[in-house]
């Protein structure tokens, strides 16, 4: 019996189901309605051992004398109810998927309560997706690719469910095993798959000789990028590729590029806490919104930006073209100079792409903090 899987009480009160239902005589139609009597009849749980059963009363009509009329019409069993609504295996899968849930990842309790309709489609899938799950948990950002995960699936087994163990991984891994931001699995949740590499160049040949790089200019997943032993630096995060290939020379000079919003990945480089860095993104609401995330990684006055100012702003009015929305609201973190160039921006509209701010006055930029850095280390 299907209804084994629940308990008693869980039951208690439900059956019997009654079912709303017109059961009067068809007006002036006699032979119709000892068809629909008999049509009933013939269906019923009486007749077929299962399904819904019939209610008779008693009852002296002018068409059909004393006689008995169906009054109301019952489902009294779970499994009556599921075999009408020929849904045995959906129900039974789901119980399956539920109770192994439970068993394995209390915490999914309310996951299952919102999903629990669809939850039969991952009976086929069920041990593979705990397995893997599992193995997260035993190993938070495992920093490999998702084929070498010690599990019995196949290789695509990832791929073709990662939204369902998503919503998982996100209600059970820590915080620090989560990259927040990262809408791509792969990247969420520290495998290898398709990790992007991050654009660097040094500045300082004599900083490229410590750091042991045969070249100036290279390309490298963050893990990689990581294990550089970057020490008493200045490091310049830009978001244009050819920014970054433009900077001039810098004493202890090394340059990323941030890409965008997802500029929260550099939080994976231990070494930025240790040195100085500059942001310099796109004079608009959402570069102001990145150097914001940027800081909430690297706290105290560790991040200042250059060239994202309304002096800026007012030299190159020329090349200001219309920015995005207006921000729900201002970020956090930002100078009293960065302040006035993000309301100007965002009451304004107003957009300067970095790669319009011309090279002579990036390099005056660059040479007055060079002359700043220098005094500060003599």
């Amino acid at each position: 019996m299907l209804a084994a899987w629940l308990q008693d009480e869980q039951l208690a009160g439900f059956f019997p189901l009654r079912l709303r239902a017109r059961l009067l005589p068809i007006k002036n139609d006699v032979p119709a309605t000892i068809a629909a009597v008999e049509a009933l009849r013939s269906n019923s749980k009486v007749e077929r051992r299962w399904g819904y059963t019939i209610h008779w009363e008693q009852r002296r009509s002018r068409d059909f004398g004393h006689n008995q009329f169906p009054d109301r019409i019952t489902i009294d069993t779970l499994d009556d109810l599921l075999r009408l609504a020929n849904c045995q295996r959906e129900f039974a899968d789901t119980c399956r998927v539920a109770i192994r849930l439970r068993e394995e990842f209390p915490d999914l309790t309310g996951w299952l309560a919102s999903n629990i309709r669809t939850v039969h489609r991952l009976a086929g899938p069920l041990e593979g997706l705990i397995e893997l799950t599992r193995f997260f948990l035993n190993n938070p950002w495992p920093d490999c690719y998702a084929r070498q995960i010690p599990a019995a699936v196949d290789t695509k087994f990832v791929e073709r469910h990662q939204s369902v163990l998503r919503e998982w991984l996100d209600l059970l891994l820590p915080a620090s095993a989560i990259q927040a931001g990262e809408t791509k699995f792969e990247l969420r949740f520290g495998l290898r798959d398709g990790q992007p590499h991050t654009a660097v160049r040094t500045l300082d040949f004599d900083l490229q000789m410590e750091l042991q790089l045969p070249f100036d200019e290279f390309s490298v997943p963050l893990r990689s990028l990581a294990t550089l032993p970057v020490r008493n630096a200045t490091v310049f995060i830009v978001e244009n590729q050819l920014n970054l290939l433009t900077l001039p020379p810098f004493k202890r000079g090394i340059a990323i590029r941030g890409e965008g919003k997802a500029v929260t990945r550099l939080g994976k480089l231990e070494w930025l806490r240790e040195n100085r860095v500059i942001y310099w993104g796109d004079v608009d609401v959402e570069g102001f919104q990145i150097l914001s995330s940027l800081r909430s990684l690297f706290p105290g006055d560790n991040v200042r930006s250059i060239m994202m100012d309304r002096e800026t702003l007012r030299l190159h009015a020329a090349f200001i073209v219309e920015g995005n929305a207006p921000a729900n609201a201002e970020p956090p973190r930002l100078t009293d100079k960065e302040r006035a160039a993000f309301l100007q921006c965002a009451e304004h509209r107003q957009r300067l792409e970095q790669e319009k701010i011309s090279q002579v006055y990036v390099d005056e930029r660059i040479r007055e903090l060079a002359a700043i850095s220098h005094a500060a280390r003599s």
